[in-house]
Parts: structure tokens; C-alpha cells; sequence
């Protein structure tokens, strides 16, 4: 089962803010960490992964993946708050989206204030390394 796990803007520099407030948070370890709970579910699980800072690297992303795929996690960042050109590519994809987004010390925006949670089956906020996790077994349970 594949899933799509799209990453936004400047979270390649998580590690940067999250030294910050003190931690060593990298995307490589956020990933990592959700590729030891996706294959301890099963390892039928195959996560296929985007960070990037373009929006139509990310409409592409998921327009190239539509049919391939079972469901999408998307940690949007800014885009939340403007890119409706993703939120129309998830639409168009009719593919269930878990969004992911971060507590305070990581700049996050609020459920309310993105513009993609009425279309997210699931929003999960939290710390980057725990956050991920939580999003992959809602879209997990709610694809089965």
C-alpha cells in the first residue's frame, strides 16, 4: 500500500528552529521515525516522500500519484494559510489526507487557519517527531 508523504516549505531547515528551543529535530529523523511506525504496522506499507518549497512541484507530486496511491500525509506549513492551487490538486485527487501540523515551538498554524483541513479526513498537531505517527494510523483506519 503506498502513501504519499508531502512535506512543505523549509521544513528541509526544521533542525534549525528546533535548536532553537533546544532540541535536535531534523526532517531526516521526522522521517525516519515515520518509517519504523509505518513498518511496524506492516510492511506492506510503502511511504513515498516530497519535501519542497514549490507548489507545483507539489501539484505534480500529487497529480502523478493520484492512482497509484491509497492516501496522502501533508504537512503544509505556510501553504496553509494561501497555496489553493494544492488544495485543488487534493480535491481533483479524491485521495483521503491526513494534515499534520506543528505545536507552537515550530511555528504552526492552527487548524482553523488552514485552508486545507475541511478537505483532511484527519488534522494531527504536535511536535514534528511524534506528529506524523498519529496522521499515518488515522489514514490507515480510515482507508480500511
Amino acid at each position: 500500500m503506498d502513501i504519499l508523504i508531502l512535506q512543505g516549505p523549509n521544513l528541509n531547515l526544521i533542525g534549525v528552529q528546533s535548536a532553537k528551543v533546544g532540541e535536535r529535530v531534523t526532517l531526516d529523523k521526522v522521517n525516519k521515525c515515520l518509517r519504523r511506525h509505518a513498518h511496524s504496522i506492516s510492511l506492506e506499507i510503502q511511504l513515498h516522500f516530497l519535501q519542497t518549497h514549490k507548489a507545483e512541484k507539489a501539484v505534480s507530486f500529487i497529480q502523478r500519484n493520484r492512482k497509484k496511491t491509497r492516501g496522502i500525509i501533508f504537512a503544509p506549513t505556510s501553504w496553509g494559510r494561501y497555496e489553493y492551487s494544492i488544495l485543488d490538486a487534493l480535491k481533483l485527487s479524491n485521495l483521503p489526507c491526513a494534515q499534520v501540523l506543528f505545536d507552537k515551538n515550530y511555528g504552526s498554524l492552527e487548524k482553523d487557519d488552514s485552508i486545507f483541513s475541511p478537505v483532511c479526513i484527519h488534522t494531527t498537531e504536535g511536535h514534528p517527531l511524534t506528529v506524523f505517527n498519529p496522521a499515518l494510523d488515522a489514514l490507515l483506519k480510515h482507508i480500511s
